[in-house]
């Protein structure tokens, strides 16, 4: 018998055969073995299907398949999983005809040999293999371009995804998640596939602005311009669309639909100049039932919408985002970075997080600048985890005063009394920072003990 490898080179991997004849799978099976490859059988579609999307193979050999439907399906399902699997169909012999047409795939023209088989497998598995380069080179160039979306759940995936899509058009972009999730991080991703770091990424927050004033930033005048009118070409962003008033959905409404708006004062419409994403930590189709939200409005924003999962929904991402965070803290304070012992990894895996990522950055943020050890414990991170923002029972006996004070106090006598320091690592300004000290009983900055060390109760 012919050598069956048709070339001195000999490539491996793992190949999925498909036949609903038992004779055939194995025979099959046992021609990919002789060539050197590891063979999985299957005998229905449906657990193909499952394992093309969850298991790694570099081809996949399928017998006597009925329509070139079931490759289109099947190249779906691979291509959604991110896999280079190549497909090599061994039809019947009254179906040459059918499968004589381009099917998006090889086709073994009969009879099947060994011999036809191996050089078909050695083709498939070289391609899978430039496929895979392409697929991990992509991903490399992905992750430098969305390098504030940190995460490795296929949630995270779905989301680097569909930013890439919304960096493509311009389209407005829906974010919508709960409290603390990182809407504003994923609408600045967007802003930077799309334009780079070097057009302007502006941000409106509705619910902090007065309706008239929100207005005049927006539209502008005929003498000063609006944020639709400056934004050189960048990203507007509109935090918490849903504060926004009744009828200034209805002019933004108009702004999306038209693409121009008219600043107040002036008689002539003017193009917008920004690409326009919205957030929203609210359930917006309620809003809208409850006549609390401009339906129009909620049609033109949810055209393409991305929806960030909470943090509890994606436990594989704490463990990137703490050292994230671990990394942030050292170079914020100038230290040596921290560690994280596997059990307080664990710990932090555990919880709930009603604060999402935010309430892990200020977990993190705060035990870095309590800890005195290189390696942060569970008994460092416990009071944190115990007392937030969301309502959770506190430290017994400690307030949310005291523990702001137990935190400042404890940053300051870490920084020997240098409130230039203490400030920076606490991310609040000198003022703020010299007032609470004075609350605490520190005298003015400057005077006798001003820099005193004091004991954290």
């Amino acid at each position: 018998m012919d050598s069956l490898m048709p070339a001195t080179i000999r490539l491996t991997g793992r190949v999925a055969v498909w036949s609903v004849h038992e004779p055939s799978r194995s025979r099959l099976a046992m021609v990919v073995r002789q060539n050197g490859y590891d063979a999985v059988m299957y005998s229905t579609l449906d657990e193909l299907r499952q394992g093309l999307s969850t298991d790694d193979f570099a081809a996949c050999v399928l017998d006597e398949p009925s329509s070139h439907e079931v490759i289109r399906n099947l190249n779906s399902t691979v291509r959604i999983a991110g896999k280079p699997t190549q497909f090599i169909v061994v039809p019947a012999l009254a179906d040459r005809a059918v499968w004589a047409q381009p099917a998006g795939c090889d086709v073994l023209d009969p009879p099947c040999t060994p011999e036809k088989l191996g050089r078909l497998l050695f083709s498939a598995v070289g391609r899978s293999r430039l496929v895979a380069e392409n697929l991990q080179l992509k991903r490399r160039l992905e992750g430098r371009m969305f390098d504030d979306l940190v995460g490795i759940s296929p949630a995270m995936d779905d989301v680097r995804r569909l930013v890439q899509t919304a960096s493509e058009h311009d389209r407005p972009v829906l974010v919508v998640g709960e409290a603390g999730v990182g809407t504003t991080v994923v609408a600045r991703a967007i802003h930077v596939a799309r334009f780079g770091t070097r057009s302007p990424f502006l941000k409106l927050c509705s619910s902090v602005l007065a309706s008239n004033l929100l207005e005049q930033e927006l539209f502008g005048d005929v003498h000063h311009p609006g944020r639709l009118a400056g934004g050189q070409g960048g990203t507007l962003l509109l935090e918490d669309i849903e504060t926004l008033s009744v009828p200034l959905q209805e002019q933004l409404a108009r702004v999306l639909a038209t693409g121009t708006f008219r600043p107040q004062g002036s008689s002539e419409d003017v193009g917008v100049r920004v690409r326009i994403v919205v957030s929203s930590h609210a359930d917006l189709n309620q809003l809208v039932n409850e006549g609390k939200f401009h339906r129009e409005l909620l049609r033109l924003c949810r055209q393409h919408t991305i929806v960030v999962p909470p943090l509890r929904d994606r436990p594989e991402d704490v463990a990137p985002l703490a050292e994230q965070f671990l990394l942030e803290c050292s170079v914020r304070e100038g230290q040596p970075q921290k560690r994280i012992s596997s059990e307080a990894l664990q710990r932090l895996r555990n919880h709930a997080w009603p604060g999402n990522v935010r309430q892990l950055q200020n977990v993190i943020s705060r035990c870095c600048s309590l800890a005195s050890a290189d390696d942060l414990s569970v008994s460092d991170l416990e009071p944190w985890l115990e007392q937030n923002s969301e309502g959770e029972t506190g430290e017994p006996g400690m307030t949310l005063a005291q523990m702001e004070r137990k935190l400042i106090e404890a940053t300051f006598n870490r920084y020997g009394g240098n409130r230039e320091l203490t400030a920076k690592a606490l991310s609040i300004g000198i003022r703020t920072l010299s007032g609470k000290l004075r609350e605490y009983g520190y005298p003015p900055r400057g005077g006798p003990g001003s820099n005193k060390i004091a004991k954290v109760a």
